[in-house]
């Protein structure tokens, strides 16, 4: 894999679709009510200032990924178990997105179908791309990415043209102060799902641009957030706050309102396929960057592990929890209580150490 190379276009669009993920079609940042959309740009802020420290590391060591440098500069036996926690950390975010993916899909559309039929099928296509490689999975997130982008076109103007956005819905925004959105930006905003571009510092060196690479990926982020304020802002706009907060899929009855003399309706199937695409390009993010973390701290073949890994990844996404309701409390405890370590504190340390040692070994003049 040492000759994979990415170009910047191919990146941007694979990180757009990550970022928009399942935040596209749940209620996202609802704890703040109908600001929503203003904590989603504040989390924003907060995991861009997350990825400048993931730049910086990057900018250091661009041709090693997370695991490696951080044995580098923590020494075999700190850095050991750090790089191993990173690994169990990404598989188990493929599988709870494996398992957010098929969940919602039988919610949405295919009430019958087994849940380990649909998680089957689903990662045996990620497994699939992979195994063809990484540059496969950025070239094909171009194409998915128009298909998203023209879909959310499609949707606004037929939303506008039904006549049932009610920006009135909006207002007044901060009713009840900052304290709320910030709230929000707290407990769930800056990390699902920006903090979660930790999974990028194993993909990042295989960038074909190393200057302008952490550019365009912070650019990619400004711009997912921008559609996903959007997308909130048009949500509440056209169902209220209460029917968007009891929701757990609100894009789907936001889109079911289209009707346009009585011609155009019933277009949820655009919304199931956002789901699948944004679903995909998640799962297959955390798994590749499982992979490249066990192919360089045990030393094996990238596509030797694949399998066995995508095996490991759906048990986990299967045994999760008994329930949907369970496994989102579950992520509400991670995501506030042991995410932050591994996705702040951990990358902050290493920031500390490079910057110190960067200091002491710098040539002193005389």
């Amino acid at each position: 894999m040492g000759k994979v190379k990415i170009g910047l276009g191919e990146f941007f669009c694979l990180t757009v679709l990550f970022e928009l993920g399942t935040a596209l079609v749940v209620n996202l940042g609802m704890e703040s009510g109908r600001d929503a959309w203003l904590s989603i740009l504040l989390g924003c802020v907060a995991g861009l200032m997350v990825f400048t420290g993931y730049a910086y590391l990057y900018r250091k060591q661009p041709d090693l990924p997370f695991t490696a440098y951080s044995r580098k500069l923590l020494g075999k036996y700190i850095g050991t178990p750090v790089a191993l926690a990173y690994i169990i950390l990404y598989i188990n975010l493929a599988a709870r997105d494996l398992r957010d993916g098929s969940t919602m899909l039988a919610m949405a559309t295919m009430h019958n179908t087994p849940l380990f039929i649909l998680s089957v099928l689903m990662l045996l296509s990620g497994a699939y791309v992979l195994h063809k490689g990484l540059e496969v999975l950025g070239r094909t997130s171009m194409v998915f990415a128009v298909v998203v982008m023209l879909i959310g076109l499609f949707g606004t103007l037929m939303l506008m043209l039904s006549g049932t956005i009610n920006l009135n819905r909006l207002l007044p925004v901060l009713e009840n102060g900052i304290q709320p959105v910030l709230a929000s930006v707290i407990h769930q905003n800056y990390m699902f799902p920006f903090g979660e571009m930790v999974c990028f510092t194993m993909l990042m060196p295989y960038l074909a641009n190393v200057k302008k690479g952490p550019w365009v990926i912070a650019a990619a982020m400004l711009f997912s957030a921008l559609l996903l304020s959007f997308t909130m802002a048009l949500n509440i706009s056209v169902l209220g706050e209460d029917i968007v907060e009891r929701s757990p899929l609100p894009l789907m009855p936001t889109i079911s309102k289209i009707s346009i003399s009585d011609f155009i309706q019933r277009v949820d199937i655009f919304v199931v396929m956002v789901l699948i695409i944004g679903v995909f390009f998640k799962m297959a993010v955390f798994f590749a960057a499982a992979l490249i973390g066990i192919s360089d701290l045990f030393k094996l073949p990238y596509r030797r592990m694949l399998y066995p890994c995508a095996l490991i990844i759906l048990f986990t996404s299967m045994l999760d929890a008994r329930s949907f309701i369970e496994h989102l409390d579950e992520g509400g405890t991670l995501l506030y209580r042991v995410y932050p370590y591994l996705m702040i504190v951990i990358p902050v340390l290493l920031v500390i150490v490079t910057a110190v040692r960067d200091h002491f070994s710098a040539p002193r003049p005389g």
